[in-house]
C-alpha cells in the first residue's frame, strides 16, 4: 500500500507486471489477518533489464548492417496480391483490408494468423513471414498489431523477427501501432508505418504517387507541345494573310481581287470554247 502523495514522490511508473523491489514497513492488523506492505522505496528491475537487453540487440543489429539503407526494398507501385502477418482476430487485420480496397478493391489480400503478444509471439510472427515470403506469391507483406503498452509490443523487439523481415526477399511493411520509441522491428522493415491503417494506404498510395510522377511531366509536355502547335498555327495564318495583302491591287480589298479573277478565268474558257467551235 502506498500513499498517493508518497508515490508522486517516487521516480517510478508502475502498471500491472512491472517487476520491483520493494523497501518498507511491514503492517499487521491481528484482528482482520490482513498484512499490508508500505514502502518506502520503489526500484523497477524488469523493465530496466529488459530494455537495456533491446538496446543491446539494436546496437548489434546495427552493426550488421541490418539498418541500413542500401538493405531496403521499394514495395511495388502496382501490387496485386498483398500479404497480412497478424492476429485474425485483432482490429489490425480490418483496418488493413479496408485501407486497401477503400482506394483499390482489386487487390488480393491474404492474412496470415499469427500470435502478437507473448512468448510464442516471436517465433509465430517470424514464421508467418517466413511463409508469405517463400510459400505464396505476394508482391508486399504488412507485419504488424494494433496499438498496446512497451511489454505487449516486444515481440517486435527480437532478434527472431528482425532476422525474418531482414531475409525477406519480398518487401515488409511494419503496422506496429503507436509508440514513443521506434521498433527494432520498424528499423529493419523495408518501410515502418505508425498503424496498420496508415500501412494499407501506403501500399495503395504508393501506385497513386507513382502514376502522378509519370503522368504529370507528360501533361505538362503536351500542353507545351499544344501551346507551341498554336502559336506555329496562328503565325502561318498571319503569313498567309499578308501574302494575300502584297498581291491584291492596290486599293482592292483581297476578296474582290479573288472574285476578280475568278470571273477572268470563266471568260476565258468561255471564249475558248467558242474559239473551238468555230475552227
Amino acid at each position: 500500500m502506498i500513499w498517493a502523495n508518497r508515490y508522486r514522490e517516487m521516480d517510478a511508473d508502475l502498471e500491472d507486471g512491472t517487476e520491483v523491489i520493494l523497501e518498507g514497513d511491514i503492517d499487521y492488523w491481528v484482528e482482520g489477518g490482513k498484512i499490508d506492505l508500505k514502502p518506502w522505496e520503489v526500484i523497477v528491475v524488469g523493465d530496466g533489464d529488459q530494455a537495456a537487453a533491446v538496446e543491446r540487440l539494436r546496437s548489434e543489429l546495427e552493426e550488421r548492417g541490418w539498418f541500413d539503407d542500401e538493405q531496403k526494398q521499394q514495395p511495388p507501385a502496382f501490387p496485386e496480391r498483398v500479404g497480412v502477418v497478424t492476429s485474425l482476430r485483432g482490429d489490425a487485420r480490418y483496418d488493413i483490408q479496408n485501407a486497401i480496397h477503400e482506394q483499390d478493391p482489386t487487390v488480393d489480400i491474404l492474412v496470415k494468423d499469427a500470435t502478437v503478444q507473448g512468448s510464442n509471439a516471436p517465433t509465430s510472427i517470424a514464421n508467418g513471414i517466413h511463409h508469405l515470403d517463400r510459400s505464396e506469391d505476394v508482391d508486399a507483406i504488412i507485419v504488424g498489431r494494433g496499438g498496446g503498452s512497451d511489454s505487449n509490443l516486444q515481440a517486435f523487439n527480437t532478434e527472431r523477427v528482425a532476422e525474418a523481415i531482414f531475409t525477406a526477399n519480398t518487401p515488409v511493411v511494419t503496422a506496429i501501432g503507436h509508440t514513443d520509441d521506434r521498433l527494432i522491428a520498424d528499423q529493419v522493415a523495408d518501410v515502418a508505418t505508425i498503424t496498420p491503417t496508415a500501412a494499407g494506404e501506403y501500399i495503395v498510395n504508393s501506385r497513386q504517387e507513382f502514376l502522378a510522377s509519370e503522368i504529370e511531366p507528360l501533361e505538362q509536355q503536351l500542353d507545351a507541345a499544344y501551346e507551341t502547335f498554336q502559336q506555329e498555327h496562328e503565325h502561318e495564318q498571319e503569313l498567309a494573310e499578308a501574302v494575300d495583302e502584297a498581291t491584291a491591287p492596290e486599293g482592292v480589298p483581297p476578296i474582290y481581287y479573288k472574285v476578280a479573277i475568278a470571273v477572268l478565268l470563266l471568260l476565258l474558257l468561255v471564249i475558248t470554247g467558242l474559239w473551238l467551235g468555230v475552227i
